[in-house]
């Protein structure tokens, strides 16, 4: 028992809780304080936080957790490993981790415009509707390219910042793939994400199938639908099963007539009901609605 540290050690733990460094993850190094309460979710509450040492403004994440629950920490940090190598303009960056008995908190970029679902409320044209969905599609690609299905892509997930940049963030459902390679329908096996922005292959897993990055792509056309109308898809169903029922019956939602013919083109690859047909992120990024430049390029 001594052996397998049961029993001879000292009992009190540090504040810092050092097991950080066993499951892998990058711990940070900054001194930190915490701010206002900007968020609450499935995955726990978000605060502005500054880096007392360079003046940073960050958004930090707390998810608490049973004293030793190794189970969650270990599920919570194989989620963030995955990021860590991960840098691009169109990705909300993370910074590391700190753990502690019975809380960790995770420090990552804060982007101070809000969401993609708010301000797409107010109307967008269609010029800023294409500039958004390349930015979009090119975060999709470099996850994918990267083995990562996000799986819970929607407006409330995509931020804004003050340099115009849309940027994907919150990977509280993402998942690494087993086989970078792989890319049809199969990888994945469980149902995450928001009911109205769900592929079929991911409400009728009953088949076995299980979904992947084509997921994704359909969920990255139910956002190009709220872009153009300020609302969700279905928002006329007011519970999640009536969505359900209606994609996986084989409905796609309705394609907005204002939208352009290559906008409906690019929506039509977008919203395919079969998984093998939609195009992948990396094709989309060829279509004639993405070729658009941002007033940097």
């Amino acid at each position: 028992m001594k052996q397998r540290n049961i029993i001879g050690q000292v009992c009190h733990t540090p504040k810092s809780y050092d097991n950080v460094m066993h499951v892998g993850l990058r711990k940070v190094t900054f001194k930190w304080q915490r701010g206002n309460k900007i968020g609450e979710g499935q995955y726990g509450k978000v605060y502005t936080c500054i880096n007392v040492d360079t003046g940073e403004l960050m958004a930090m994440k707390e998810i608490r957790f049973q004293p030793n629950d190794h189970k969650t920490i270990k599920e919570t940090a194989d989620e963030l490993k995955i990021f860590e190598g991960i840098k691009h303009p169109n990705l909300v960056r993370y910074f590391g981790v700190e753990l502690h008995r019975e809380e960790m908190y995770i420090f990552m970029e804060y982007c101070d415009e809000g969401t993609l679902e708010e301000v797409s409320r107010l109307g967008l044209q269609e010029h800023v509707i294409r500039l958004y969905s390349k930015q979009i599609t090119t975060a999709i690609n470099v996850l994918h390219e990267n083995g990562i299905v996000h799986r819970d892509i929607k407006g409330a997930n995509i931020f804004l910042t003050s340099s115009g940049l849309i940027k994907l963030g919150d990977f509280g459902c993402s998942v690494k793939l087993k086989n970078n390679a792989q890319t049809m329908p199969g990888e994945v096996n469980s149902t995450l994400g928001t009911a109205a922005y769900m592929a079929p292959e991911v409400i009728t897993r009953a088949k076995g199938e299980g979904h992947g990055r084509a997921a994704d792509i359909w969920s990255l056309g139910c956002v190009l639908i709220e872009m153009v109308t300020g609302k969700r898809p279905w928002h006329e169903y007011e519970h999640n099963f009536q969505i359900m029922y209606k994609v996986g019956m084989g409905h796609t939602p309705p394609v907005p007539e204002k939208l352009s013919t290559e906008g409906k083109d690019f929506l039509g690859h977008c919203l395919e009901s079969e998984p093998k047909q939609r195009w992948t992120a990396s094709t989309l990024l060829d279509h004639p609605f993405v070729k658009v430049c941002t007033d940097e390029e």
